[in-house]
């Protein structure tokens, strides 16, 4: 899995990009490099932090099991191009396997958790 992180998704104009770190803390110690040198901050605010880690995208692909989550129906998505297609799909699941409009945020959340990014 590689890491990656636009200054822009935060709302920085400053176009720095870090694409295919391949972690997490090793993306992370390259922006307080960047922040240092670029925008004079000797550590990154905990706000910020929060907003880059949020921000921060993996690029691979993505499964997903039903049964990660407890669900016995057997439905797996693998090789989903991105988080976004994956959730998508797993939404059409939901609504027609298992009679559901929308899929709660605590499942949700839990399904997040469960996604494996190759």
């Amino acid at each position: 899995m590689k890491y990656n992180f636009s200054c822009a998704d935060i709302g920085m104009n400053c176009g720095y990009q870090i694409k295919g770190a391949s972690s997490e803390d090793e993306l992370l110690e390259e922006l307080k490099i960047h922040a240092k040198m670029s925008h004079g901050l000797t550590s990154i605010p905990a706000d910020v932090l929060d907003k880059i880690k949020k921000n921060i995208k993996k690029s691979g692909k993505y499964s997903f099991s039903c049964a990660d989550v407890g669900m016995k129906c057997g439905f797996e998505i693998v090789n989903a191009d991105t988080e976004e297609e994956l959730l998508n799909e797993l939404a059409i699941h939901a609504k027609l396997s298992h009679n559901m409009t929308s899929i709660p945020q605590d499942t949700l959340n839990a399904i997040k958790s469960k996604i494996k990014v190759m």
